[in-house]
């Protein structure tokens, strides 16, 4: 028989573990090449609902006529899926080459726990995806070497410790893409070995190597399909 303080105190630890992970700021960061669906990303999670096709890419001005780029800021977010909630912290970085350099002090800078590194079918057809996987490498150079460039003191000593807890590998723009393949691996559980991932294989294993754990999953932000479930999995760490 189950003693009743005991079933109290499971109740008020569950109780306990949902306000925290309910309330608790989690830092994301958001990263990927130009037009993958960062930005649609960063609004739906500001606001879900029917998004349109956003073409504009992000920029961000320069501090002095030759200064660093400033880097912009985090904003709030609420992400709720299958009665779970997390509150989320990310900013909108821009993709061009000129910018990526943004990624890692943002990363470093904020403490980001969980990556996002967002790509869409252009990097398996080969159509102008080629910048796609060279900033995944660059962002995997980055960590494993942790070659981190700093504005200040205090980021300096950040980064002398600092790796992301979990990198999610993200493939945009499903519905471009999802086929009876790809039905058939999500209903396995094995998406990862879906051939959209193939480009990305070799450094996948690098992280995997350099004690950093990986995850891949599927997404198309403009219908807000698997949005939330895949921001979950990205914070269960």
């Amino acid at each position: 028989m189950v003693e009743p303080g005991s079933t109290a105190l499971v109740g008020a630890a569950m109780w306990g573990q949902i306000l925290y992970h309910t309330y608790r700021p989690r830092k994301v960061g958001i990263y990927g090449a130009p037009m993958v669906g960062k930005t649609t990303l960063d609004r739906y999670m500001t606001t879900p609902g029917e998004m349109e096709e956003i073409e504009e890419r992000t920029t961000h001005s320069r501090i002095l006529k030759l200064g660093n780029y400033r880097m912009p800021k985090p904003t709030r977010k609420r992400i709720s899926w299958n009665n779970e909630r997390r509150l989320v912290f990310s900013s909108d970085v821009g993709g061009d080459t000129r910018f990526w350099n943004l990624w890692v002090e943002d990363m470093v800078t904020r403490g980001v726990e969980g990556v996002v590194y967002m790509f869409d079918e252009r990097a398996f057809k080969g159509d102008d995806g080629g910048e796609q996987i060279a900033g995944f490498r660059y962002l995997v150079d980055r960590v494993i070497s942790r070659d981190y460039r700093y504005r200040s003191l205090w980021s300096r000593l950040k980064g002398r410790r600092y790796h992301p807890r979990m990198i999610m590998l993200v493939a945009n723009k499903a519905d471009r893409f999802f086929d009876d393949a790809a039905s058939k691996l999500w209903r396995d559980g094995r998406i990862g070995e879906h051939k959209i991932f193939d480009p990305f294989r070799d450094d996948l294993i690098r992280l995997q190597k350099a004690g950093i754990p990986t995850k891949r999953s599927f997404m198309a932000t403009r219908i807000g399909w698997n949005v939330e479930k895949t921001l979950l999995d990205l914070l269960t760490i």
